[in-house]
């Protein structure tokens, strides 16, 4: 039986718990989306904090000043509220670490292939792996009206590595301190074809590291992977914009001040060893006339009344004599110079006798080229010195002749170099740089390698090697390959191209987020 004055108490009931659902359900979305925010927030902290430890310490930054840290792996510290060290003060920018209701842990995870399963990390590194942890207690609103806890605890994670990244090697000017490492003389245009996203890359920290005297284009347009645009990177200066005309590409090409050092990456390529790759004593070049022939070689009929000079693979104790009004043709093969340099100047041109673009070693692993097989290409190793200072150990090519001359194999031991300088040789600078180009026609494929090693620069800022790349008015200056030195100067009036190889020839390290 139902009584008249219990009507309406089925509303009530079913009106507290629809009222209690709604709060539910609004206090779930309310602080549901708070706390999402909040982990998407945490998130960018701890990938910020981990990538820039990870950088800090590939930048050899990370055990002096005010934002120093300790990064032995294995360790681990906690960051404080006003703690100042890289990692801490990242998580902070982005909000997280400097209240109470915040943890930001940093640790190095040993050994770093368990804490990150197959990446490849680099070698060149004692510390290649840290984690950066990130906890805040969030206090609840509405959703404690139905009896969830008064606060939640959002954790955000991420790891930062050094990797190594197989890719062709940028234009790399290794100099880490010098003013004007780069720099550009006259109204020189420089066009870059192909290659990585970042085509140039200068390491000096010089807040002027790059600098033009005169009008000048760096174009860019028709680099990198898809030919589209590419980057131009300098550690340094100047900031935000080029001292030059910078054409990046219709894709995400930039000028990129401040950008991360790069390790150079055939500092472990060894030299040619005449004890071990049994290099002979280099014969007295042979002497032919235009259209005389000895064996397969012919000498061209276009080498005019002046001839042919013909040049073996070996040993030369002194260095070239310097060829002059003369076609010099090169057989393949290593040419280990002692001291004297590798000159061919006023009016010498200098071609292979035999090879291709792409001469392959002669086992095809790569490691058995010692440039006496058929493969085409060859290798010039520029020791020193000579203790003459009007003879100095450099390359000097170029001046009104013709040049057109093939590296080593890519794959071989020496990965494609065509011009190797002693890394502990004497300094080039100046007036005793290598100077390439000039009147004529220069056509080198191959990686030009003449640097000095990063320690020696640091001890001696004037300790390094200078290259001086020209191009004239009636001539072309191509280079198909990769530049590695640690000063280039770009000069003159004309086109200089270069042609960055599509393929990727060695590992490079950089820092990336693994997890």
């Amino acid at each position: 039986m139902r009584f008249k004055e219990e009507d309406g108490q089925a509303i009530l009931i079913v009106a507290l718990a629809m009222s209690i659902f709604l709060i539910g359900a609004v206090g779930l979305a309310v602080d549901g989306a708070h706390l999402y925010s909040q982990r998407q927030m945490a998130q960018s902290a701890a990938d910020a904090a981990a990538q820039a430890a990870m950088m800090s310490i590939k930048d050899a930054t990370s055990g002096a000043g005010a934002n120093s840290f300790v990064s032995t792996p294995g360790s681990s510290f906690t960051c404080g509220t006003t703690d100042a060290r890289t990692p801490c003060l990242y998580a902070k920018q982005n909000g997280f670490g400097g209240s109470a209701s915040d943890t930001v842990t940093i640790d190095f995870p040993t050994p770093p292939a368990t804490a990150a399963p197959g990446v490849n990390f680099s070698s060149a590194f004692p510390t290649v792996l840290v984690r950066a942890t990130v906890q805040r207690n969030v206090d609840a609103t509405l959703i404690r009206m139905v009896g969830a806890g008064a606060t939640t605890t959002v954790t955000a994670r991420a790891m930062a590595a050094i990797v190594d990244v197989f890719s062709p090697v940028p234009i790399l000017v290794n100099h880490p301190t010098l003013p004007g490492s780069f720099h550009t003389n006259g109204g020189v245009d420089v066009q870059i074809f192909g290659g990585p996203s970042r085509s140039v890359e200068v390491n000096s920290s010089s807040s002027t590291a790059v600098t033009t005297a005169g009008s000048g284009t760096v174009d860019l347009s028709h680099a990198g992977p898809t030919s589209n645009g590419a980057d131009f990177g300098v550690w340094g200066g100047p900031s935000p914009n080029p001292s030059f005309i910078f054409l990046p590409g219709t894709l995400p090409g930039h000028y990129v001040p401040g950008a991360s050092w790069m390790q150079d990456p055939l500092k472990d390529v060894d030299p040619p060893d005449p004890a071990t790759l049994t290099l002979p004593d280099a014969p007295l070049p042979v002497t032919l006339d235009a259209s005389q022939s000895l064996g397969p070689i012919t000498c061209p009929a276009s080498a005019g009344p002046h001839g042919c000079t013909v040049l073996s693979p070996g040993v030369y104790k002194d260095g070239f004599t310097t060829l002059k009004n003369t076609t010099a043709l090169f057989k393949p093969g290593i040419y280990y110079i002692r001291g004297g340099g590798f000159k061919c100047q006023a009016g010498c041109s200098a071609s292979m006798v035999t090879g291709t673009a792409d001469p392959s070693p002669p086992d095809g692993t790569g490691t058995g080229w010692d440039g006496t097989e058929a493969g085409g290409g060859m290798l010039v190793y520029n020791t020193g010195p000579t203790g003459d200072p009007t003879n100095a150990d450099t390359f000097e090519l170029g001046a009104n002749g013709s040049i057109n001359l093939i590296g080593s194999p890519s794959s071989s031991a020496y990965q494609g170099i065509l011009f190797f300088q002693d890394r502990a040789s004497d300094a080039h600078t100046g007036n005793q740089a290598h100077k390439l180009g000039g009147g004529g026609d220069l056509t080198l494929i191959g990686t030009l390698y003449l640097t000095n090693t990063r320690a020696t620069m640091l001890g001696d800022t004037n300790h390094y090697q200078e290259v001086q790349l020209q191009g004239n008015p009636g001539s072309a200056t191509n280079i198909t390959g990769e530049i590695i030195v640690d000063v280039l100067g770009l000069g003159g009036n004309a086109g200089i191209t270069m042609t960055l190889s599509p393929v990727p020839s060695v590992f490079i390290s950089q820092v990336a987020l693994v997890n």
